[in-house]
């Protein structure tokens, strides 16, 4: 029965001294792994910080945009303001030019 009883303690004792090397190995797998999740997330901030300047880039270059159109369409008015002008100017000259005729 000794031996029976060294047997197992010597069974235990391997699988004990087993059980250790795979906490270990786990240990630095977890440690590994917690690097790796640790360098995930700085480049999660880092994209989500770029992200952010982007969408704050985009939103200026909307309102930019809107600016342009808007300055565009005034300069459109004017051009479209000038023509009138001159039509008007021609289409008072010829009304003149009739009156002159009538009055001839």
């Amino acid at each position: 029965m000794a031996d029976d009883s060294k047997v197992v303690i010597t069974t235990l004792q391997s699988h004990f001294v087993q059980l250790k090397a795979q906490i270990s190995h786990l240990s630095g797998e977890n440690n590994r792994l917690q690097d790796v999740v640790n360098q995930l997330q700085t480049e999660i901030a880092a994209r989500d910080a770029k992200i952010d300047e982007l969408t704050n880039e985009l939103a200026q270059s909307e309102v930019r945009y809107k600016n342009l159109q808007i300055s565009q369409k005034t300069e459109l008015n004017k051009q479209q303001l000038q023509e009138n002008k001159e039509r008007f100017a021609r289409l008072v000259r010829e009304i003149d030019k009739c009156i002159s005729l009538l009055n001839e």
